[in-house]
């Protein structure tokens, strides 16, 4: 003996395609999004921020330089007679050579991400992400194509329907009620 399937509601998936529309839309104007703040982010990194702490770095080993000097003329006025306190010039100085280590540890920061690390996440993005376009791209998207073809089948089955000495007396009933709703 043939067991029918239990149809209740085809709109349910007809309400579940419309929503998956939206989200398909949704979905390919973020996935565009992420893709121009992903080329913008590495514009930023590889030619904004390498050439500024590139630039930092010559700006602070002027300023190293700048203090070392006053450090050793004030160390001059000592050879002179003069006891002269240059604590200010040593603070001067070990605040430019730790300005200048921190230049040189963005240049690498950058260089480190523009090369590999930035990289390595952005392929570790794209494979996910070119499933996830595969999936919500078209017109229709495959996936809503897909459901159409469920609702057609759905809606033919109920149309031809079992007979009603197939079909259970308490499943009958509902079964009527559920044709005659549609």
């Amino acid at each position: 003996m043939a067991t029918s399937a239990r149809v209740t509601s085809v709109q349910a998936i007809a309400d579940f395609k419309v929503a998956l529309l939206g989200f398909c839309q949704e979905a390919k104007e973020v996935l565009a999004t992420i893709e121009m703040e992903i080329r913008r982010t590495m514009d930023w990194v590889a030619r904004d921020q390498l050439p500024y702490w590139q630039r930092e770095i010559r700006n602070r080993q002027e300023e190293v330089a700048q203090a070392k000097a006053d450090l050793f003329r004030k160390q001059l006025t000592r050879i002179s007679g003069q006891n002269p306190d240059y604590l200010e010039e040593r603070k001067a100085l070990r605040i430019a050579n730790s300005r200048l280590e921190e230049a040189e540890d963005k240049v690498q920061i950058c260089r480190s991400w523009a090369n590999r690390q930035l990289t390595q996440a952005v392929d570790e993005y794209e494979g996910p992400a070119r499933q996830l376009a595969g999936m919500v791209e078209g017109n229709p998207p495959p996936i809503v194509i897909y459901l159409d073809r469920i609702i057609s089948s759905l809606e033919a089955y109920l149309e031809v329907g079992p007979s009603l000495e197939e079909v259970p007396a308490s499943t009958g009933d509902s079964l009527e009620k559920s044709k005659e709703t549609t």
